[in-house]
C-alpha cells in the first residue's frame, strides 16, 4: 500500500519480494523440466534427437537433365540433385540402373543392403563396399553402383546434405512401348 508520499510501504515491498523469490525459482525449475523433456528425454528413452522421416520423405528431388541414349534408345540418362533433410533416408530399394552418386555438401551414410559399390574418396583413395556394410561419405567423395544393387542413403547429420547422381534408368517410354513387325 502507498503511504502518504506516494511510496510502496516496506511491508508491501517485503511481500512482493518473498512472492518473487518463491515464483522465481519455480519458474525456472519448470522451464528446466520442460528443456530436459524435450532435449533429454527422448534420448534417455533410446530414441533419436529428432524424428525420423519415413523412407523417402525429407528428400527433396530436383531433376537437372534428361536425355535418352541414342546408343541405347531403351535407356534415358538423368542428372538429379538430392537435398536430405536430417534423418532422411531413402530406404532399400534396388537402383534402376547404374549410379554415379556424388556429395556436393554436407554428409550421408551409403549403405549397401544387396550387391556392391565403389567409393572413391576426394582424395582419390577408392574402397570396395560388399553387402551389409557401409560408408560415411562427405562432400568431395563418391559412390558408384550398378543396376539392381540393393541401397540405402540417409542423413545422420543435423544439417542438410546434397548429392547429385547420375543416373543411367531404363527409359519409361520404352517399358509401354509396342514393338512393330
Amino acid at each position: 500500500m502507498k503511504g502518504p508520499d506516494m511510496t510502496y510501504s516496506h511491508s508491501r515491498l517485503g511481500a512482493l519480494d518473498r512472492r518473487r523469490q518463491l515464483l522465481l525459482p519455480v519458474i525456472a525449475i519448470a522451464l528446466l523440466l520442460l528443456a530436459g523433456g524435450v532435449l533429454i528425454g527422448p534420448r534417455l528413452a533410446g530414441a533419436p534427437r529428432s524424428a525420423t522421416p519415413a523412407a523417402g520423405q525429407g528428400i527433396d528431388k530436383a531433376v537437372l537433365g534428361t536425355e535418352v541414349s541414342a546408343v541405347a534408345p531403351d535407356r534415358v540418362l538423368i542428372l538429379q540433385r538430392r537435398t536430405f533433410a536430417p534423418g532422411a533416408a531413402s530406404g532399400d530399394h534396388a537402383a534402376d540402373g547404374p549410379v554415379v552418386l556424388y556429395v556436393e555438401s554436407g554428409q550421408v551414410t551409403f549403405e549397401v543392403v544387396d550387391g556392391a559399390a565403389t567409393v572413391t574418396r576426394a582424395d582419390g583413395t577408392t574402397e570396395d563396399l560388399m553387402s551389409g556394410k557401409e560408408a560415411s561419405l562427405s562432400a568431395g567423395d563418391e559412390v558408384s553402383y550398378d543396376q539392381g544393387v540393393v541401397h540405402n542413403v540417409y542423413n545422420e547429420g543435423s544439417l542438410p546434405a546434397v548429392t547429385l547422381e547420375s543416373r543411367f534408368n531404363p527409359s519409361p517410354t520404352a517399358a509401354t512401348a509396342t514393338p512393330t513387325s
